[in-house]
């Protein structure tokens, strides 16, 4: 019997009371200001509400009270702005910020606004079309531009997709809203008017005294974009990248003979894109795509782009010309304690911070398996036993590395034969981006992917015998033995020359008549 759809429900409209009517019983005069107009302008809906109030002595009382009504939670995000959060519990996990008028009146709250698109107010009444959409969670709103509080002409600028500063203090005020200016363009597709963009050049040494976490934030909705070196791009041309990312400032002058203008930062940038390619091209670049979907959240890929942003962070302190070679050695271990440090800074949570430090600090290893005629079970085993689950990341960076080697149409021109067995060549031989040690590399890559997504997950599984076992067959007594054992008797499982308890009690009564 086929089980009943559950609806989901509206705790906005409860009493048959319309979205707005409940807002304004609990909130008195309330204003919808911000985002959710500008985005209901170009006809989109939105996820969340800024709403504001007059000044009044029980503000917190009004918010802690919609937010019973509402079946919510509501916390403090600001003190020091009186700014409150409100937030659905369960299937409706809605988000409604709530503040007082930032100055006397709803004129001098929208001056002090970021951008003109954003300087706009809609005084709430019963009627307004406000709607809230359970089933998307989102919010829409329909509204007659006379409706519309727009001092600063953000209408016209939502019109011509432009992206104007309110005043010429917005970001010394607020230096975040730098990034911001960067996020609405890429979401919006608008442009940056060429005064908002001097202004930000002028004040792009302010970004370092936002908070890591609302750097983090700005900079993650730009890398989960498929065009996000684009925009990081336009972020570095603005003065903000170096900001952001001191350690990236000698990247430009290393290694110019090597990579070209640009140096070290140029393939940065290269590594980037490729990786902006693979995941928003996933289907065609990747024949295992469903497969690895299951392993790593393919539909935000933003941290497995800051690990190609920062991969090759050590490279210019490690830079070193050897017997006339201009060579790295050790940046990858230099690059994983840098780069953790980074995001320590930026306040990533810890296990983002782990995977992102370990394929840095491992990126050269798949490469190094690649100039081998032959990639062993042994070989695979040693790689996935210490990358575990962090093996599919630092295979999705090293693909971005080798093919930032060679144009997108050559990559597009091989994609066909890259889930087919590695070319048996000898790649020590070909230059750095040779078509053909691309595609050799690349082989690899999938080979150990495909490997990894069939055997990888049971690495660290059970075992068909355990160290009681060892010590009884092989009358040794607990210690290190034990352990080197296991491993091996692991290795064994993994290529499948072990398949039952029986088999691996076997491989032990034949490793006790060894000894």
């Amino acid at each position: 019997m086929k089980q009943k759809q559950r609806i989901q429900s509206d705790p906005f409209t409860k009493k048959g009371k319309t979205l707005p009517q409940t807002l304004i019983d609990f909130t008195g005069e309330c204003w919808l200001v911000g985002g959710a107009l500008r985005d209901a302008a170009l006809g989109l809906d939105f996820s969340d509400l800024d709403l504001v109030l007059p000044p009044c002595s029980n503000f917190e009382k009004k918010v802690f009270r919609l937010a019973a009504q509402l079946n919510a939670v509501a916390f403090e995000m600001d003190a020091e702005n009186s700014v409150w959060r409100i937030t659905g519990k369960g299937e409706t996990p809605f988000q409604i910020d709530i503040l007082p008028f930032q100055g006397n009146s709803i004129e001098e709250d929208i001056r002090r606004r970021d951008f003109t698109v954003n300087a706009l107010a809609l005084k709430l009444d019963k009627d307004t079309p406000l709607y809230y959409n359970p089933g998307r969670n989102t919010f829409s709103l329909r509204f007659q531009p006379e409706h519309i509080t727009d001092l600063c002409h953000g209408l016209d600028d939502i019109r011509k997709k432009r992206i104007s500063a309110v005043s010429e203090d917005v970001f010394s005020s607020d230096p975040l809203r730098m990034l911001r200016a960067f996020r609405i363009a890429a979401e919006h597709g608008f442009k940056i008017s060429v005064k908002t963009l001097n202004l930000i050049k002028q004040n792009a040494a302010l970004v370092k005294n936002s908070a890591g976490e609302r750097v983090r934030d700005e900079l993650m909705k730009i890398l989960n974009r498929n065009d996000s070196c684009f925009w990081i791009k336009k972020i570095h041309a603005a003065g903000l990248l170096f900001e952001i990312f001191p350690e990236l400032k000698s990247q430009p002058e290393c290694a110019v003979d090597y990579y070209g203008a640009g140096g070290v930062l140029r393939h940065t940038f290269a590594v980037l894109d490729r990786t902006d390619l693979f995941f928003s091209g996933i289907k065609e670049f990747c024949p295992h795509h469903n497969l690895l979907s299951k392993h790593i959240n393919t539909d935000k890929p933003a941290v497995f782009k800051m690990a190609a942003l920062l991969h090759d962070i050590a490279k210019p302190a490690k830079a070193a010309f050897i017997d006339g070679r201009l060579r790295f050695f050790g940046h990858e271990e230099c690059g994983a304690i840098i780069a953790e440090e980074i995001l320590k800074r930026l306040h990533f949570p810890k296990d983002e911070i782990r995977m992102v430090s370990s394929v840095i600090g491992s990126h050269l290893r798949p490469g190094n398996l690649a100039v081998n005629e032959i990639i062993s079970e042994r070989a695979m085993f040693r790689l996935f036993r210490a990358m575990g689950s962090n093996t599919l990341p630092l295979l999705v960076l090293c693909w971005a590395d080798y093919a930032s080697y060679i144009t997108p149409h050559r990559l597009e021109s091989m994609k066909e034969r890259l889930g087919g067995p590695p070319d048996d060549i000898d790649v020590t031989k070909l230059p750095y981006n040779s078509y053909k040690k691309t595609l050799r590399f690349l082989q690899v890559i999938y080979k150990l992917a495909a490997a990894f997504m069939e055997k990888g997950p049971d690495i660290h599984g059970r075992l068909f015998a355990d160290g009681s076992d060892v010590m009884k067959i092989l009358e040794i007594q607990p210690g290190p033995e034990v352990g080197k054992i296991l491993e091996l008797l692991r290795l064994r499982q993994f290529e499948g020359k072990i398949k039952s308890r029986e088999d691996a009690l076997e491989w032990l009564r034949k490793q006790a008549v060894k000894r």
